[in-house]
């Protein structure tokens, strides 16, 4: 006897327990697990991860948009009560981002994972979707912070929070480093190469609204 078909709301909980699993699993390791490991972490069988998702890839992608969705959620109130006055707004709007980015751990070291790794088994319809939902909400967190900040030019907002980003994933990368390296640069005489993420990212954030504030 075949099995009834999965109602929407069963196919949304086991979605969501297997991007919940997949998760877990790659902030434990640092690394993609497997499609076993994230079935078996969820509590189901092999196969009933394919009925959700096509590859593995799919999957972090999938957990990207999550992280990402909750990032501009989470942004949204933070650029509505930012003060129109442009050197106070980008001053409040970085100490703000870099404490969201402190709630929301998993976002960097997943977009860190090299593009390399999901090109190789990634349906594009997938990657399509991702980059569509993650171009919506820049473009609605923008035009709020156009609104919000009228020293803004049209289309400037979605442009400073693009480049926020891309500032921070660069940053992100250049000063992940291992605890080794780290203790290396603890001698005075690499005192200079020795910076902390988020003190670093609350500056250049800071500096870089500034200037794109005061150029319009």
């Amino acid at each position: 006897m075949a099995r009834p078909a999965l109602s929407e709301k069963e196919r949304f909980i086991r979605r969501a327990a297997l991007l919940d699993a997949a998760q877990r699993l790659y902030r434990d390791r640092g690394t993609l697990p497997t499609v076993l490991d994230i079935a078996r972490a969820a509590g189901m069988a092999k196969g009933a991860v394919y009925l959700s998702f096509r590859t593995k890839e799919e999957i972090f992608v999938a957990l990207l948009d999550a992280n990402f969705g909750t990032l501009i959620t989470r942004l949204l109130p933070v650029i509505e009560t930012l003060d129109p006055l442009p050197s106070l707004a980008a001053s409040s709007f970085a100490a703000k981002y870099v404490k969201l980015l402190d709630e929301i751990p998993d976002i960097l070291p997943l977009v860190s994972i090299p593009a390399s790794i999901f090109k190789r088994n990634l349906p594009i319809e997938s990657l399509s979707q991702f980059n569509r939902s993650l171009g919506a909400g820049l473009s609605a967190a923008g035009e709020l912070l156009e609104r919000r900040v009228g020293s803004l030019l049209p289309g400037r907002g979605t442009d400073l929070l693009f480049h926020t980003w891309t500032l921070t994933v660069g940053l992100w990368q250049t000063l992940d480093l291992p605890e080794a390296l780290r203790k290396i640069l603890d001698a005075p005489a690499l005192s200079i190469l020795h910076r902390r993420f988020h003190s670093e990212l609350e500056t250049s954030v800071t500096q870089l609204w500034r200037g794109a504030m005061s150029s319009g």
